[in-house]
């Protein structure tokens, strides 16, 4: 192949692999060479020989959220122009299955991770270091202790603009679907929430706290029930996209809606937001950026153009106002 190209066997390789600066006319000339002969790499002897592959792995929590589907379909399109696959792992949130599948990957010499973590703890952050022995870029969350690129979201913000808008429109009684408390995630959108009424100079009832855990049923049962008390919120934030979906599921079950009985803010956008009744109000997430920005990090700390460390990238969220938000009835505001 590389005398088809006219080039030096090393040159080739290079070219190839994108392991070494090569021009782009000598990269068109070897891509040409490879269509022309059908040239096939074998990955495995490549794998042998520098002690990696061109496995980039991805551990998400859940691969059927489309939050963490969209950040894979990214992943995946910048790791194939970069001449890497992607492999995608779900761990359910399971620290154990975590640690599973970060072993399997190690047996195959992936090249670098990037991970949505299952824990934010110092402990967890050991039992991670002992199982990782690749660049590696924290996406969504930093774990304590372990001295990764951190890329995500300003969660404190996220929350904190969502709850303003609602104390903007009169309401007082604003119900919030929490995450699981021990994830840093879960804690900076509590924060938001918190920081908002306090700035207002508004007292949070504790029975606004409902428990969601980033789960779809726990969160549409907690709804359920505080709809149903004798003083129930007029509006809500659900600090993740499966919860909101939980949270009308809840509503309709109810024979109420949104926003006439409840206005509701969502963290994390939908691909079909603006096709539900009503359109969702949500602050969304600049998923495309964030993801984008975790595999280029990821990239540099294998080609060794930066060294590791526990930098972190902080996005900035948006506030997209829809139709599911309202003003507070004349007796709540």
């Amino acid at each position: 192949m590389a005398r088809h190209a006219g080039v030096a066997i090393s040159t080739a390789s290079a070219a190839l692999n994108r392991s070494a600066p090569v021009s782009a006319d000598v990269i068109a000339k070897v891509e040409e060479a490879v269509r022309e002969l059908g040239y096939v790499p074998h990955g495995g002897a490549q794998s042998l020989r520098s002690g990696q592959s061109r496995l980039i792995g991805l551990i998400v929590p859940s691969i059927t959220n489309p939050h963490f589907a969209a950040v894979a379909r990214i992943i995946e399109n910048v790791c194939l122009n970069a001449g890497y696959l992607s492999m995608v792992f779900s761990t359910g949130q399971d620290s154990e299955r975590e640690n599973h599948i970060l072993r399997m990957l190690r047996q195959q010499r992936v090249a670098g991770l990037i991970i949505i973590p299952t824990r934010s703890d110092a402990e967890h952050g050991e039992r991670l270091r002992s199982e990782i022995h690749v660049p590696t870029v924290l996406l969504d969350m930093y774990v304590e202790g372990l001295a990764y690129s951190v890329v995500k979201l300003d969660n404190v913000a996220a929350t904190r603009m969502a709850t303003e808008h609602l104390i903007g429109l009169g309401h007082r009684r604003i119900a919030v679907l929490t995450g699981i408390a021990e994830l840093a995630t879960s804690k900076d959108r509590l924060a938001g929430y918190l920081e908002a009424h306090r700035a207002a100079g508004l007292t949070v009832d504790p029975g606004m706290l409902l428990k969601g855990d980033y789960d779809q049923s726990l969160a549409a049962s907690s709804v359920f029930e505080v709809m149903r008390s004798p003083e129930p919120p007029t509006a809500l934030l659900s600090i993740s996209n499966m919860m909101t979906l939980g949270a009308l599921h809840a509503l309709h079950d109810l024979g109420l809606a949104a926003p006439g009985d409840l206005s509701i803010v969502g963290i994390d956008d939908f691909d079909f937001a603006e096709l539900l009744a009503p359109p969702l109000t949500v602050v969304r997430v600049p998923l495309a950026p964030m993801a984008e920005r975790a595999i280029e990090i990821m990239l540099d700390l294998i080609a060794g153009r930066r060294r590791p460390s526990s930098t972190t990238d902080l996005f900035t969220p948006e506030l997209v106002l829809r139709s599911s938000t309202i003003p507070a009835p004349k007796s709540e505001s």
